[in-house]
């Protein structure tokens, strides 16, 4: 039985950690960005994402929580993250365990997300 217990408190902590986002965004490579792209800082992201969701082909949703909370939706799963932080450089931490970071821009008047792998998403912001 303490056994059992260990596993499940384990699990659980495992699940539910998450990690802080830091100060600093990481550096970004000009290879990030396509023709037409537009930087966004903090205030601009703080001001339109901040307590609104962002939904993208096949209704994947991303919201940003007034609380500073953050989930993402795709197919029926859910993910969550207790933080979320926006940088100067149009970057964006979500306080995953391993944190992950993406950059926001703009092109031709729509929201664009471009990933590690520098796939680009384009997103409309819902309230």
């Amino acid at each position: 039985m303490r056994l059992f217990l260990t596993a499940i408190c384990v699990t659980v902590i495992g699940v539910t950690a998450h990690a802080a986002c830091p100060s600093k965004a990481p550096k970004l490579a000009k290879s990030n960005f396509s023709d037409g792209d537009q930087k966004v800082n903090a205030a601009w992201l703080q001001k339109n994402l901040g307590g609104h969701k962002v939904v993208y082909a096949g209704k994947d949703t991303e919201t940003y929580f007034a609380d500073g909370s953050y989930s993402y939706k795709s197919k029926g799963q859910t993910w969550k993250a207790n933080t979320y932080k926006f940088y100067d450089n149009g970057m964006r931490c979500i306080g995953y365990q391993k944190p992950r970071f993406d950059l926001y821009v703009v092109n031709d008047g729509k929201l664009v997300l471009v990933n590690e792998k520098k796939e680009r998403y384009v997103g409309q912001i819902r309230k």
